[in-house]
């Protein structure tokens, strides 16, 4: 009574009624979930099952095969090659509808225990629906679905993600040819199709980041394209530009590209026989000596990066040739009868001096 400016009474502490009210018109007091700082890997129970469901049976298929590099460049069987301080930047090509993508997750767990959060297209985390890309409303992602990828730390790949990851000590996996690499075209197998910029080592060196590369090898011969984006861009009675359209209605994975010039148009495939699958990662490249605002130092560090990529591919594509188990069928039912994953060429194959 007699208070109606109880805001000016000395008998109302107004920031305390303030701080222990429940009223918060800008919630400030339910903290906002983010996915850089917030997300932790699931309990190993979950991952191991999750493994066990999705990877275990593309692996019983693949019989991938990895491979990890020194410092100075030679080659070794297994992952045990790979650097223990980060952060580390795994840098890859986009294999052939991506379907690999939980082999590499599992096995860096398994092996190592690195934990590496994927830089995924923004379509991955979007809700399905009909004008969904067809890629995506059928799931085609892989062992992985859409909430699998956030699970095991999947976050979309913009400029502040990748950059924050790195602030805050954590390890990365990219694959810089994106839409265009993994939706290639006939012929095009194992090439890299990257953009000229080069930011994503800029921002690794801003933060002495070790960049691997990886060479994977494998899906494309798993799979025939039918028809690739080329042959539906021109198909006639206006269905090539209705495909069109539909693609510029998908977000782009590349900050300063336009919807419209990201072609998202997954290729019609059809299985072969699944061929096994290689994994080199190639020789850790440190950026510790490598300043962030060097532009021609970072450019010629980008090329290095691609080029021994390549060289990865080279070496595969070459000593795959001598891997017992190359056949699918011979190597298939070697390892349904044996209960074991059947050898594959030795090691020297991948040391042998080109010349």
């Amino acid at each position: 009574r007699g208070a109606g400016h109880f805001v000016l009474d000395d008998r109302v502490n107004l920031t305390e009624a303030i701080a222990y009210s429940e009223w918060d018109p800008l919630n400030l007091q339910t903290k906002k979930y983010d996915p850089i700082t917030d997300w932790k890997l699931p309990p190993d129970f979950e991952v191991t099952r999750i493994i066990e469901e999705r990877v275990d049976p593309l692996r019983r298929l693949a019989s991938p095969v990895f491979f990890s590099t020194d410092y100075q460049g030679k080659r070794y069987k297994g992952l045990s090659k790979l650097p223990s301080e980060g952060p580390l930047l795994f840098v890859a090509n986009h294999q052939l509808l991506g379907l690999d993508l939980g082999m590499i997750i599992a096995e860096l767990l398994q092996e190592r225990g690195i934990v590496v959060r994927g830089l995924a297209h923004p379509v991955i985390f979007q809700n399905v629906g009909q004008n969904t890309p067809r890629g995506v409303r059928d799931q085609n992602l892989g062992p992985f679905s859409n909430d699998l990828f956030r699970k095991f730390g999947a976050v979309m790949v913009t400029p502040r993600n990748y950059y924050r990851l790195f602030q805050t000590g954590q390890n990365a996996l990219l694959f810089p040819g994106g839409v265009r690499e993994v939706f290639h075209g006939k012929n095009e197998a194992y090439q890299l199709f990257w953009p000229k910029k080069v930011d994503f080592v800029r921002t690794a060196a801003r933060f002495n980041a070790t960049v691997i590369p990886i060479s994977a090898v494998g899906a494309a011969d798993s799979l025939n394209v039918l028809v690739d984006a080329a042959d539906v861009v021109n198909l006639p009675f206006g269905l090539g530009q209705r495909a069109i359209a539909v693609s510029a209605n998908t977000t782009s994975a590349r900050f300063n590209m336009d919807d419209e010039s990201e072609l998202f148009l997954p290729p019609v495939v059809v299985p072969s026989q699944p061929a096994r699958h290689y994994f080199m990662f190639g020789k850790p490249m440190s950026t510790k000596d490598l300043h962030h605002g060097d532009m021609t130092s970072c450019q010629a560090f980008y090329q290095e990066v691609q080029d021994e990529l390549i060289r990865g591919f080279d070496d595969i594509l070459a000593a795959r040739e001598h891997d017992p188990f190359d056949d699918p069928v011979r190597r298939l039912a070697y390892e349904r009868i044996l209960g074991k994953k059947a050898p594959t060429f030795g090691i020297s194959k991948l040391n042998t001096p080109r010349h």
